[in-house]
């Protein structure tokens, strides 16, 4: 699946990755791309707390656009929680 949160600034790009993951599967991946680098950081660091995958490398190019990479996995503990948001 792909998600656009260009134009969204923090917590919004947080709270939309959350609810695109909490519908999907183990195994299944996201990928989200988006113009503001510290949502890049936030949704990573999300993830991270979560227990899904991110892929390696540089989440923000020159121009400040980033794509993560996030997969799914067994143990992925996400909720709706909008309390327990990382941005």
């Amino acid at each position: 699946m792909e998600l656009d949160v260009s134009g969204l600034v923090c917590p919004q790009p947080v709270l939309v990755v959350r609810r695109c993951l909490a519908e999907l599967d183990p195994g299944e991946e996201l990928v989200v791309t988006g113009d503001y680098p510290p949502a890049a950081r936030s949704i990573r660091r999300t993830c991270y707390k979560h227990g899904y995958d991110v892929a390696t490398g540089s989440p923000v190019e020159d121009d400040g656009t980033f794509t993560v990479r996030i997969r799914v996995t067994e143990s992925a503990t996400l909720t709706e929680s909008v309390a327990d948001t990382d941005a």
